[in-house]
């Protein structure tokens, strides 16, 4: 067992030459479509992180079940360049009248979905993320639903850039609080995939990043995705298929950077069949990916393997480390043991170091019959927490 460390980077411990037990968690958020079209290009500069830039109201046959209303809005955020950029949100609220000091609010941080505007979560909301929000929302809370900079808006989606979307949500809760008046101050963040690394590093910073007039109490994860950049450079020549749901992860992934920084020079590592996956993974969203990739082997996409390419590795564990210690809020971390959306043993082995190297990190793992059980296990272990940190 490696000794704790402050952040967890990612090693080159195991190669992908074959069939791996893994799938990143791809889920995403369900606001509303047309608000990102309203947006023009962010000027140099922009406005203050957190300022809200167009706001209307969800009709009703976009509220998930169990609200009473909400608002889609577009707010201005920081991109990875540190720059102003535009992206788009959504707040619903519960039925009826809000409680003494407002709503207390639920941040949901959804994982990825895809890279091309049209993947936008506002543009095409998902079942299960409609369940999570219709959930907080019988419980009695608002939930902000962000995007992400870049996607549905100017530029490319930056979900590899773990900081970078911890920032965007952070934005979208201010701003939500001006889109609605009757939100609590206090706010929780609940995160899956790659929406629980931006949640834990929440986790560590989120009371520098939200200012005086928000009161964050912590954060709540499941499924978290580390050494990611350990999966990205095992990959080569010889690497086999993998799981549909990790092919296409892997391809946002590397279309994101290929697209957002062109300086790793990713091109002279793939082969002309990878350039054309890249470029399919530029405009298509998870499902039509996913289903696309399905059972394809990633050897033939690579010319030579990409641990040579310094550029690329750095790239991914700059900016995807997921903090060890140092939390200022609480965060829960659960786990399923046939959970197949993360490898599990890295998962299992950051909840330990976690747990031990800070005393404010609590772990709940599952060895449960299925999926459907070891989601209500979670969920109820998720939902004490945030009852408890909210003072519900």
């Amino acid at each position: 067992m490696p000794s704790p460390q402050s952040r967890r980077r990612s090693g080159r411990r195991f190669a992908v030459r074959s069939v791996l037990p893994i799938a990143l968690s791809l889920v995403m958020t369900g606001a509303v479509a047309g608000v990102a079209d309203a947006a023009p290009p962010a000027p140099a500069g922009g406005a203050p992180a957190g300022t809200v830039f167009t706001n209307r109201d969800l009709p009703k046959n976009r509220l998930a079940a169990h609200a009473g209303s909400g608002s889609a809005f577009t707010y201005w955020t920081t991109g990875i360049d540190r720059q102003r950029r535009l992206s788009t949100a959504a707040v619903q609220l519960p039925p009826g009248a809000a409680p003494k000091g407002g709503w207390p609010v639920v941040a949901w941080a959804h994982g990825s979905r895809g890279i091309a505007d049209g993947c936008a979560p506002s543009a095409v909301p998902t079942s299960g993320d409609r369940d999570e929000v219709s959930r907080w929302l019988d419980r009695g809370y608002a939930v902000v639903i962000p995007d992400y900079a870049g996607l549905g808006t100017q530029g490319t989606p930056e979900y590899f850039d773990t900081d970078t979307t911890a920032r965007n949500i952070v934005d979208a809760v201010r701003a939500g609080h001006d889109v609605a008046d009757n939100l609590a101050r206090r706010w929780v963040v609940v995160g899956e995939g790659r929406g629980a690394a931006a949640a834990i590093d929440l986790a560590r910073q989120g009371t520098r990043m939200q200012g005086p007039t928000l009161d964050y109490r912590g954060s709540a994860v499941s499924s978290i995705p580390v050494e990611f950049d350990t999966l990205i450079g095992g990959l080569g020549p010889s690497s086999g298929s993998m799981p549909a749901g990790v092919a296409a992860d892997i391809l946002f992934t590397l279309s994101a950077i290929r697209n957002a920084r062109p300086e790793v020079k990713l091109d002279s590592f793939l082969s002309d069949t990878g350039i054309t996956w890249m470029n399919r993974a530029a405009r298509l969203c998870v499902d039509d990916l996913t289903d696309a990739v399905a059972g394809t082997p990633m050897g033939p996409l690579f010319s030579s393997p990409l641990s040579g390419n310094t550029a690329l590795i750095d790239a991914v564990s700059s900016s995807h480390m997921i903090p060890l210690r140092g939390f200022t809020r609480p965060v829960m971390m659960t786990q399923s043991l046939f959970d197949q959306n993360v490898v599990v043993p890295l998962s299992l082995r950051y909840l330990n170091d976690a747990r031990t190297a800070d005393r404010r990190v609590s772990a709940r793992t599952y060895l449960a019959v299925n999926d459907q059980q070891s989601d209500a296990l979670s969920d109820n272990d998720i939902r004490w927490f945030v009852s408890r940190l909210a003072s519900r």
